[in-house]
């Protein structure tokens, strides 16, 4: 289409939108899905080399564990990170099964003898994490909602949206890795 000044007026269609969106920094289902943001916030933690109990307590209070554990078993380059995960899934069965007896999972002795093991022994710091991590994780879904539901209104457009779910997801990270402040410690 030519303008009345001679400039090219350039019109987009939806190929040209989904091919835009083939340049984001993540999997296209991060910026339609809380959950599988937070999937990328847990690989991303997982790969970053974080802490054995800053994963572990991210993963306790994300309250959406299945989904999270094993929604990635068949994604390559995550392996590692759904037997992780799959792990801390087991771990909190575990835990629930000694509580409340069988829950129907079969886990191997070892598999639940070993994720106990390091959850006790390493008790105190997973646990301090816990709850910070579960404040996160809420206050991270209320912006994400808020991202979703501004784009869906129109507000932002595609690029927008997927620059501000990928702020979002560096700040959660960046939260994550602090070191956990001395008054959490107090609260539990």
């Amino acid at each position: 289409m030519q303008a009345a000044s001679g400039a090219v007026a350039y019109v987009l269609t939806c190929a040209d939108m989904a091919a835009a969106d083939a340049h984001t920094a993540y999997p296209a289902e991060v910026y339609e899905s809380f959950d599988a943001f937070m999937q990328q916030v847990l690989q991303d933690t997982y790969t970053r080399g974080a802490k054995r109990p800053e994963f572990v307590a991210l993963v306790l209070a994300s309250g959406e564990l299945i989904p999270m554990a094993w929604g990635r078993v068949k994604k390559a380059g995550v392996r590692d990170l759904a037997i992780g995960a799959a792990g801390v899934v087991a771990l909190r069965f575990g835990i629930r099964w000694l509580i409340a007896g069988p829950l129907g999972v079969i886990l191997t002795g070892f598999t639940v003898a070993t994720l106990i093991s390091f959850f006790w022994s390493n008790q105190r710091d997973v646990m301090a994490r816990r709850k910070p991590y579960k404040r996160l994780i809420s206050e991270t879904h209320e912006k994400y909602q808020d991202i979703q539901t501004r784009y869906q209104d129109g507000r932002y457009d595609a690029g927008e949206r997927a620059l501000l779910v990928e702020g979002l997801l560096r700040r959660v990270l960046t939260e994550i890795e602090k070191p956990v402040e001395a008054d959490s410690d107090a609260e539990e």
